[in-house]
């Protein structure tokens, strides 16, 4: 889970909530909020277990949710909201390459989305970051997604929905 900033009209700048299931790549959600605080990341996080539980049922075990060392992810609030739920690490302060598949989102989605449109206004942007999801998810082949050398990649829709095993990097 990691929070990015994105510059919205009338020179106002918002923060994109984005939860990644590590293995799969897959993007359970992308949540835009005027606030980077302990409310807003619990918000994300629980549209995050609610698109899980849609796909997949209700969690069984308590879930890994790797964080950084953020003020709204060390609020007392927040962990109020992990304990029980899930199991809660953060990275090494000052090591954003711990976070590194949710940095490359951001900057993915930064160049292939938020970078490429004006929003009209904060819906729009909500709206179209939602919608990029889709092909991030289910068009987008990630080269580290594949089932056996020389292979080709798959989505992390193939990889989280369908659940196909693929090769662990060494």
């Amino acid at each position: 889970m990691d929070v990015t900033y994105v510059h919205l009209p009338q020179g106002r700048w918002w923060y994109t909530v984005a939860v990644m299931d590590y293995y799969s790549r897959y993007l359970l959600t992308c949540f835009l909020t005027p606030f980077q605080n302990a409310t807003a990341v619990s918000q994300a996080l629980e549209l995050a277990v609610q698109e899980s539980a849609r796909l997949h049922g209700t969690l069984q075990h308590a879930p890994i949710l790797m964080t950084d060392n953020g003020s709204c992810f060390l609020a007392r609030k927040f962990q109020d909201i992990l304990r029980h739920r899930f199991r809660h690490v953060h990275i090494q302060y000052r090591t954003p390459q711990q976070l590194g598949l949710l940095e490359r989102f951001h900057g993915t989605s930064k160049k292939e989305e938020v970078y490429f449109r004006i929003y009209e206004h904060p819906n729009h942007a909500r709206q179209c970051l939602q919608e990029f999801r889709q092909p991030y998810n289910q068009v987008r082949p990630h080269w580290a997604l594949r089932p056996a050398e020389n292979e080709d990649p798959w989505t992390p829709s193939e990889v989280y929905e369908q659940g196909r095993t693929i090769i662990i990097p060494q």
